[in-house]
């Protein structure tokens, strides 16, 4: 069995390859919160408390960007896979086998991605240190240590998350009957799972119950609670993610007219591929959520401070703002343009189709832009949404008007990014097929 775990991986690495680079991001960003509780270990008092605080602020904020990219990654390579699966079904491998080689090679993987990221950050860890720490004077003193000791933690974290994210997708892979596999490249899927559902009332509760803190306590200790409701309401939105994606997508796209015959197409595209719109958008709605959030919470805060006669409250310094924000943006960059490559086998022939069908290039290259576009798009609205709520709850804890402080420029730095992202990602398989025979291509085999 192991030879077919390795094998597979060896002749599908284009499409594992995306998994493989979500997992060594997140082994790295495990690496990093390690060393900061290592370092800490070795401080006392004041500064030991902040370097804690350090430690969870990096887990704690990367942990939701983490969890969505990696379940995606893991999700959308075991759909693309559903080709090879059905073949082996074929060449009569089992179906609890199938699905225990899925399994099987998501843990390696993660695992091994999971070793990469964390050999990356201690490599990195003391260098960087200066870097990140060098605004503020009361850490000059600090010797940074890497937590080579917690690292093995990392990659059972990595690969536990892995193994969740594409549970489902496994067993699909062995239940789906082979001919049904080898003629609909994903099926379509409507409505929400139970497991989708059972989490997100989970952390709408959480939600629920923060927001409930912040009014008991009263506005003065509304900034000890604020940061957590971006972060949870985040987190909820991203098992509705594709009943929200798909509203959201249908909505404003038909707005616009459908005579152009590239977005009439991109359109298209983007709605039948529930599984790869999904993890496309998935990583940019969280990185718009979670940044404009904080800077919407931050904001908020300085208008209450300010009403009560108190000083102009500091914003995000360099430091806080690394620690808090650069993981999810890390994250989300990499989750959004490794979705788009792994699915770059089955968008090369999608484009030799559309060829084969008397489309133009110029056509297929407009559409691959317009499809980049309507991914992140969709994915900001949903997130600055998100914002929004977030925003209003915590105003109304302060006692301000609703939607105080708002902003929105930082999460768009990041949906631009997400957006040039994509556009490379979806045009390079774009412009591979263009080059190549049609017959060829629609003649290759798995």
């Amino acid at each position: 069995m192991m030879r077919l775990v390795l094998f597979d991986l060896r002749d599908h690495a284009v499409t594992w390859i995306g998994a493989f680079a979500v997992a060594v991001t997140c082994g790295y960003l495990g690496g990093w919160a390690a060393s900061l509780r290592a370092t800490a270990d070795l401080c006392a008092g004041t500064l030991q408390r902040n370097m804690q605080d350090a430690a969870t602020m990096v887990l704690v904020f990367s942990l939701v960007a983490a969890v969505a990219v990696l379940v995606s990654a893991a999700n959308l390579t075991v759909v693309a896979q559903r080709r090879s699966y059905a073949l082996w079904q074929l060449a009569n491998v089992g179906p609890r086998r199938v699905g225990v080689v899925v399994l099987a090679q998501l843990a390696v993987v993660a695992v091994v991605g999971a070793v990469v990221g964390t050999l990356l950050s201690a490599a990195t860890f003391v260098p960087l240190f200066s870097l990140v720490f060098g605004g503020h004077g009361k850490f000059s003193q600090v010797a940074p240590q890497v937590g080579a000791s917690s690292m093995p933690a990392v990659w059972l974290a990595v690969a536990g998350v892995f193994l969740c994210g594409g549970l489902k997708g496994a067993r699909g892979a062995a239940k789906t009957p082979p001919l049904t596999a080898l003629r609909e490249p994903e099926p379509e899927r409507r409505g929400m799972t139970w497991l989708r559902a059972l989490l997100f009332v989970a952390l709408a509760a959480c939600a629920w119950w923060v927001s409930s803190l912040m009014l008991d306590d009263g506005p003065d200790k509304v900034l000890n609670w604020s940061l957590y409701i971006p972060l949870l309401m985040v987190a909820a939105m991203v098992p509705l993610a594709p009943l929200a994606f798909s509203a959201f997508l249908s909505a404003w796209t038909s707005l616009l007219p459908q005579k152009w015959n590239a977005w009439y197409l991109a359109r298209r595209t983007a709605r039948h591929g529930l599984s790869s719109s999904t993890s496309v958008e998935t990583p940019i709605m969280v990185g718009v959520g979670l940044v404009d959030g904080v800077f919407s919470i931050v904001a908020c805060a300085a208008a209450y401070a300010e009403a009560q006669g108190a000083a102009d409250l500091a914003g995000l310094d360099f430091t806080t703002t690394i620690l808090m924000l650069g993981g999810p943006v890390l994250l989300c960059a990499v989750g959004a343009a490794v979705s788009v490559v792994m699915t770059s086998r089955s968008r090369t022939r999608d484009v030799a189709l559309f060829v084969a069908a008397g489309a133009r290039p110029a056509t297929l290259l407009a559409e691959a832009a317009c499809e980049a576009c309507i991914h992140a798009v969709t994915a900001t609205l949903v997130g600055v949404a998100v914002v929004v709520v977030s925003n209003a709850v915590v105003a109304y804890a302060y006692g301000l008007p609703l939607f105080t402080g708002l902003s929105f420029g930082e999460g768009l730095v990041v949906s631009l990014v997400g957006f040039a992202l994509v556009l490379v990602a979806t045009l390079v398989p774009t412009c591979t097929a263009l080059r190549q025979e049609t017959a060829a291509v629609l003649s290759a085999q798995e």
